[in-house]
């Protein structure tokens, strides 16, 4: 699940790959756009492996859509407060 609380934007990459897991939670996935991480590796990103926003479908990250995730991005600074609500 993802953290809650208040956090603050620590790194922007235009693009990263995200690694984690173990067995049948593994998984791989290079390239993933507009990514800012807030807290440890917890980030929000763009996703282009599912398309079911407001479903779970994540290890905790924000996913949104690639054109949504560029908006943020380029609005978004290093230190812009996240705030995560359950």
């Amino acid at each position: 699940s993802t953290v809650t609380g208040e956090y603050k934007i620590w790194i922007k990459l235009k693009s990263t790959t995200m690694s984690g897991g173990e067995g049948a939670d593994a998984y791989y996935l290079p390239n993933v756009p507009y990514t800012m991480y807030f807290y440890g590796g917890y980030g929000i990103h763009g996703t282009y492996w599912h398309n079911k926003f407001g479903t779970p479908m994540s290890h905790g990250c924000i996913n949104m859509s690639i054109p949504d995730a560029e908006i943020v991005f380029n609005w978004a600074e290093v230190g812009t407060i996240v705030q995560i609500t359950p």
